[in-house]
């Protein structure tokens, strides 16, 4: 009976929910801590009717509410913190529990007996909440006030501790890119099989996530560890409430003021006499590379108070927080840069044959000719040098702006990674302020508030000493939010929010480059002229095989928008919680990168030989320097128009929660969850839309006759249909896709009390990701325009354009959606897929907690988790070659690669507009070419979601807080993790199975904070002199340690192997930097053996070929001394990484490269 008439009331409830929701703005996933519970009386009949008030010991605010009929009460959105818990009704004795330490989303159950009595009479019980969590399946875990504080976290970074969590690995081979302004890198998390990148970040209760590049989530904003309270890891969370993420979430709150005046000032440095040296330093014999570090801060916090005008004690608080960086380091993001030599720079490449052999040999381009089989040959250049009457003034021009490489010796390294240099440095400035208000307007309401705002710079990668190169970077972030609690009666309470956060990204070139006049380059004045000024900067040049100079150039706000209200009934046993939550993501981008000066392919396309086909020499070395002397550019050069955007997708979603308490050993999580993410849209409709199969081109019948009369087997009848829609043009609609909406999430969960110190947990759910702005930017093809650059027409046997007469027909001016179907013809396109599927994780759990000594608690559960509807590992080619055209010889198939890259006549000559890539333009065209879906077009890449994964876990966890002057956490993770995520090749219709990129077998973290037990209130040298009790008191040693199996090489080649691939692995005692496995197994690694246009099957991963570990420990050293009551002063030394273990990234793949397995 009371089942049904508790879910009678559900119509009622949500309607009442939309009421409430009416009366302020539309909460995000909560951080706040519940307390819930029964009140029974010494007979174990229930309490209706108990005042039941709720008091933060810190603010000395107050939560009051009244038991229902069946004795139940419920507590919702209190700050973490210690709390006092009274209980009373007349004819029993008051009950009082004191220093209930409520943490980051606890749901605590806290039942109450009342014995008979004056309510003058008072029984007090004095504890922290229970160690086991009876009233909830969701797993994570907490990371306390005192480990913020106190452990060595790098930069004062406290995301770091994400890795404390079951379930959580490290995905980020760099153990550098760890500041608080590094937001691409912080977060790069993989929770219980989903991949890193995805979760979420909350800051109290509100998303702190933007979006830097498609199909991953950033921190946009890190708290400095001095103002963050604690914060909770969320790996499995079966709560409807949460949301719009595929893996967990880090919810982090910050500190609040209280009654007592409180503050902090710090100052933290890394002085180079202190610091190891560098791995790499040591193995080479080099110094300590010079840096500077310097990071200072403070907080302050308390009651508002004005004398004579306003006391805001027990009323309204504030606190606030700032923390700066000023660091120099070097820093090169391509590496160390390879240059060309100065003898290369006046046409001599001879050192290359020396050093390498005929593989590096150079060819004459102007000697080239036709041969049978539709192929081409050209000469060789005598000796490797061209000569001076070739060498074109523009590409002369151009290396002038190159250093000579610091390490020319060519024996060794044949070129490559020959501008060891001491340093380039990087200078970074960093800032941020946080605040927090919190105000009780009355006994039943309160209000709290936040902003935050930093803001980095830095300057960094002139690795070329020149206008060429070198950037200006910054990021600045501004968030806040405003939460309303309101209890409208004993047992109903309504929370409302709103939250915003905006995360600002810009690049800019080296400003010595601004408006630069490229005439002083050689370069013709209508080209310089037609560069608008505001724009005009050094060119993009690409040399294969060497560092390139191109430049960045944005500025890119992305701002989140947070509406949502919930509303928190106690029914009976039932805990009912249902509400509505509205985001918005945007973002605007305006481009500058010096691709809209120009962008100057070079490589081996010209310069190779004898036959136009024939192998490369290793990373083009060599050949891509001597096609800029000769000013040739590869086809695909061009000029960039490009258009600036301003995106939206809207997030809705609709939740109830019923955690219902069925009896006293058994409580049920049920909740249903739906979300609808409206499609991406663009303000001003600038973006292409999808691909209209059947969309007819007026050159179809002038196509297919050409075709005709030269057919190839393959292909009978040649299609040209095909072509790009636009949103809002021909009764299209204004989103890019059309959304799905039947994203429907249940969750189920229970806790069952096996006893007094055992419960069993388990849960299932479904958790959706997304597809709108944080997955892809709009396309805006037609917006923008690529002029293309027409080199040649007919396979270089004449050359039209070169760097001396480039764009002769001018720039190509966007038109936007005008032509239509035609828009881009002749190039490469990225259609929205028109009805894609929401990526989506099914999640359980089922797991053991034990209380096991004197505040132990130990968790063993297993976890797993299948990946829906996941997108592939970047986009899907609709227009690939088709793979039954593909070789299936276990060797190099000469004879098939030459038949499909054949030059035949071309049926669509003068037939594609003028921007049209230079391969579809020509008179002959590759066989190839005519054997794809869409020939009119070049790649046709779409965003497709056919991608699945699997994982399985068994998950450990053990716990001690902090008593008798210690406390431990120890988590870990064995696992396996499976994906179907990419394609081996191009065309083919289905994902492969194999091991994920992100599968780390084991993982063990392990944190402890251990207090020295001499001085004062210790067990030895407690009564000391004070003197020397100010020395020997006050000490504290702790320490992380993390220890994480290494993830899979990859992605490995289509390389030959002669002999079998689980010889590749090396022993430990073998494996070396230098030879991380077993080149010499049998790999086929001459350039004219590899394979080409060949059916793979070799898989991207081996389980068993695998990076390096992960192995960090670090350790610290405080020293608290006590100045006056109140005021302390602390003194800490901290080794992170204190046994210095490298973390090498993944080893050379490439056999043909004299890096290979290194």
């Amino acid at each position: 009976m009371r089942f049904e008439k508790s879910w009678s009331l559900l119509l009622a409830f949500v309607v009442l929910t939309a009421l409430a929701a009416w009366q302020g703005p539309l909460l995000a996933q909560e951080a706040r801590g519940t307390i819930v519970g029964k009140v029974i009386d010494t007979s174990g009949g229930v309490v209706p009717g108990a005042a039941v008030e709720i008091t933060n010991k810190a603010m000395g605010t107050k939560s009051a509410v009244l038991t229902n009929d069946e004795g139940f009460y419920q507590v919702p959105y209190l700050i973490p913190g210690a709390y006092q818990v009274t209980v009373e009704l007349t004819g029993f004795k008051k009950h009082v529990h004191d220093d209930l330490q409520v943490r980051v989303n606890d749901r605590i159950e806290l039942n109450v007996t009342l014995e008979v009595g004056e309510v003058q009479q008072v029984i007090t019980v004095t504890g922290d909440a229970p160690l086991l969590n009876t009233a909830s399946a969701s797993m994570g875990q907490v990371v306390d006030s005192r480990r913020v504080a106190d452990l060595p976290l790098a930069h004062g970074n406290p995301y770091a501790l994400i890795g404390l969590a079951a379930g959580a690995s490290w995905n980020n081979q760099s153990a550098t890119l760890n500041r608080p302004f590094e937001p691409t890198h912080i977060v790069g998390y993989s929770i219980n099989g989903t991949r890193a990148n995805r979760s979420d970040v909350m800051i109290d209760g509100v998303p702190s996530t933007a979006t830097a590049n498609a199909n991953e989530v950033i921190a946009a904003y890190v708290p400095p560890t001095d103002i963050v309270a604690e914060f909770k890891v969320q790996t499995a969370t079966y709560d409807a409430q949460f949301g719009n993420t595929e893996g967990g979430v880090a919810n982090i709150v910050l500190k609040s003021g209280s009654n007592d005046i409180h503050g902090t000032a710090y100052w933290a440095g890394a002085p180079m006499r202190l610091a190891a040296n560098e791995w790499f330093n040591n193995a080479s014999n080099k110094g300590k590379t010079e840096t500077q570090y310097n990071r200072w801060g403070g907080s302050f916090g308390g009651p508002v108070y004005l004398p004579k005008l306003y006391d805001g004690r027990n009323r309204t608080f504030i606190m606030w927080g700032y923390e700066a960086i000023h660091e120099t380091r070097p820093r090169n993001n391509n590496g160390t840069p390879t240059v060309p030599t100065a003898k290369m720079k006046t046409g001599d490449f001879s050192d290359l044959l020396t050093a390498g052999g005929a593989s590096y040999q150079i060819y004459n381009p102007f000697t080239r000719r036709a041969i049978a089989g539709g192929r081409y040959e050209q000469d060789p250049f005598a000796g490797n040098i061209i000569p001076a009457s070739l060498i074109n003034p523009i590409g002369k021009k151009i290396l002038e702006y190159y250093p000579d490489p610091v390490s020319p010796e060519l024996a060794n390294n044949v070129g490559q990674n020959n501008m060891v240099e001491p340093s380039l440095p990087e200078t970074i400035t960093y800032y941020t302020h946080s605040f927090r208000g919190d105000h009780q307007l009355s006994s039943s309401q309160r209000l709290a508030m936040n902003a935050r705002f930093y803001k980095r710079d830095s300057n960094y990668n002139n690795y070329l000493h020149s206008v060429a190169s070198g950037e200006w970077f910054q990021f600045l972030s501004r968030a806040g939010g405003i939460d309303y609690v309101n209890t409208l009666s004993p047992t109903m309470v309504l929370n409302t929010r709103y939250g915003y956060n905006r995360f600002i990204r810009v690049i800019m070139g080296n400003p010595g480059a601004d408006g630069m006049d490229i005439t002083t380059l050689g370069f013709p004045k209508a080209y310089n002229d037609a560069i608008p000024e505001s724009i005009r900067r050094f060119p993009r040049i690409n040399m294969t095989g060497y560092t390139g100079t191109g430049i960045g150039g944005e500025w890119r706000p992305v701002d989140t928008h947070v509406l949502a209200a919930t509303v928190n009934k106690m029914q009976g046993s039932h805990a009912l919680k249902t509400g509505i939550e509205f985001r918005a993501y945007r973002e605007n981008d305006i481009f500058s990168g010096n691709d809209m000066t120009g962008v100057f392919n070079f490589d081996s396309n010209w310069t190779r030989g004898p036959k136009d086909n024939s192998a490369t020499a290793p990373s083009s070395l060599g050949q891509s320097v001597a096609a800029l002397l000769l000013g040739l550019p590869s086809p695909g050069s061009y000029v960039a128009r490009n258009a600036s955007y301003a995106e939206q997708s809207t997030n809705w979603g609709l939740f109830f929660q019923d955690d219902w308490k069925v009896n006293d050993r058994l409580t049920l999580n049920l909740g249903l969850r739906w979300e609808y993410e409206g499609p991406l849209t663009e303000r001003f409709d600038r973006s292409v839309r999808g691909f209209d199969l059947s969309a007819s081109q007026p050159f179809a019948a002038a196509v297919q006759a050409a075709y005709a009369k030269n057919p190839t087997p393959e292909v009978s009848t040649l299609n040209v249909s095909g072509g790009l829609t636009f949103p809002g043009v021909g009764g299209e609609p204004r989103g890019m896709y059309n959304s799905p909406k039947k994203n429907f999430a249940p969750q189920l969960g229970f806790a069952f009390k096996i006893n007094d110190k055992t419960v069993l947990r388990g849960g299932a759910g479904v958790f959706y990701g997304f597809l709108g702005q944080r997955r892809s930017d709009v396309v805006q093809h037609g917006f923008s325009a690529n002029t293309q650059m027409n080199v040649t027409l007919d396979n270089g046997l004449t050359f039209i354009e070169t760097l001396a007469n480039p764009f002769q027909g001018g720039l190509v001016e966007p038109k936007g959606a005008a032509d239509g179907t035609f828009t881009f013809v002749g190039q490469g396109i990225s259609p929205f897929l028109e009805n894609p599927s929401s990526p989506w994780n099914g999640r359980w759990q089922l797991g053991i907690q034990r209380e096991i000594g004197q505040g132990f608690v130990f968790d063993i559960a297993y976890v797993g988790n299948k990946g829906v509807h996941l997108p592939l590992s970047g986009t899907r080619n609709i227009n690939a070659l088709p793979s039954q055209y593909l070789s299936t010889s276990p060797v190099r198939d000469d004879t098939r690669n030459n038949y499909l890259t054949a030059n035949v006549p071309n049926p669509f000559y003068n037939l594609l507009p003028t921007t049209a890539i230079s391969a579809l333009r020509g008179t002959n065209i590759a066989r190839t070419r005519l054997m794809v879906p869409y020939p009119h077009f070049d790649a046709v890449n779409v965003w497709t979601s056919e991608g699945y994964s699997w994982y399985h876990s068994l998950q450990t966890n053990l716990q001690k807080r902090f008593s008798q002057g210690y406390t431990v956490m120890a988590s870990y993770t064995f696992s396996k993790f499976m994906q179907a995520t990419e394609l081996l090749n191009a065309g083919d219709l289905n994902p492969t199975e194999m091991i994920s990129d992100h599968d780390t077998p084991h993982r063990l973290s392990v944190t402890g904070i251990w207090e020295l037990p001499f001085g004062r209130g210790k067990m030895l040298a407690s009564d000391v002199h004070p003197a020397l009790s100010r020395i020997v008191s006050g000490w504290q040693v702790q320490g992380m340690y993390a220890i994480q199996s290494a993830r899979p090489i990859g992605n490995w080649g289509d390389l030959i192997l002669n002999g079998n691939w689980e010889n590749v692995t090396l022993s430990s005692d073998q494996q070396k930097r230098e030879r991380w496995f077993n080149t010499d197994a049998g790999f086929e690694k001459a350039s004219a053996k590899q394979y080409a246009n060949h059916l793979r099957t070799l898989p991207l991963r081996f389980s068993w070929l695998r990076a390096d570990n992960l192995n960090n420990i670090d350790l610290s050293i405080i020293k608290n001394t006590l100045i006056t009551e109140g005021k302390s002063l602390q003194f800490r030394c901290e080794a992170l990484n204190a046994f210095n273990h490298p973390n090498f990234s993944g080893p050379n793949l490439t056999a043909t490269s004299s890096a290979f397995g290194t």
